[in-house]
């Protein structure tokens, strides 16, 4: 089921397919560098494509804050990489997004392409009026990513979470849908 579709990306529901490629990319260190550990990667990833194959953004419950979805490239079907969005933001019509591209695909732009793509289509579908993005502070690449959509940097919190052995800074971005779309006139 495709959720929402970019000029290059479609970005749909996870399958059982894709299992074995979404497991081998959320244990690659380079992918995963920047995730909060997880004891059981493996089991985590079977888990969120079984609960993705039923949730809907907007279900309610505490199970139900977090949707991943695949990125997959129009052109041929591959798996580029997957994008979330997190209604654990506190207050109404916020998410929190997040993505990761496979190491072969940087530097194409397409985690631009895949969160721009997510956001005109939570504007459009959900209402949504305030988008949160976090980057650990030593990712450039992610925050670059996030500056270039229009992101306004919003703080910057130390030591705020455990990550690959050691207590990682923060940085907190975020957009409202009205500078969104300023920006895209």
């Amino acid at each position: 089921m495709i959720f929402a579709s970019g000029p290059r990306l479609l970005l749909r529901r996870a399958r059982y397919e894709d299992l074995d490629a979404l497991v081998e990319s959320w244990c690659d260190p380079e992918m995963s560098r920047w995730t909060p550990h997880r004891e059981d990667r493996p089991g985590f990833v079977r888990q969120m494509v079984e609960d993705m194959q039923t949730k809907q953004p907007g279900d309610s419950g505490p199970d139900h804050s977090w949707y991943q979805y695949i990125v997959e490239r129009r052109e041929d079907g591959a798996m580029v990489g997957d994008i979330g969005i997190g209604f654990n933001v506190p207050g109404e019509h916020q998410v929190e997004v997040g993505y990761r591209i496979h190491p072969a695909f940087h530097r194409r732009g397409y985690a631009r392409e895949a969160v721009a793509t997510i956001i005109d289509h939570l504007i459009e579908a959900h209402g949504i009026h305030r988008f949160v993005g976090v980057a650990a502070a030593p990712n450039e690449a992610s925050k670059a990513v996030l500056r270039a959509l229009g992101f306004r940097h919003e703080g910057h919190f130390i030591q705020s979470f455990w990550c690959g052995g050691e207590w990682v800074d923060d940085d907190y971005f975020a957009l409202l849908a009205s500078e969104w779309r300023g920006a895209m006139k």
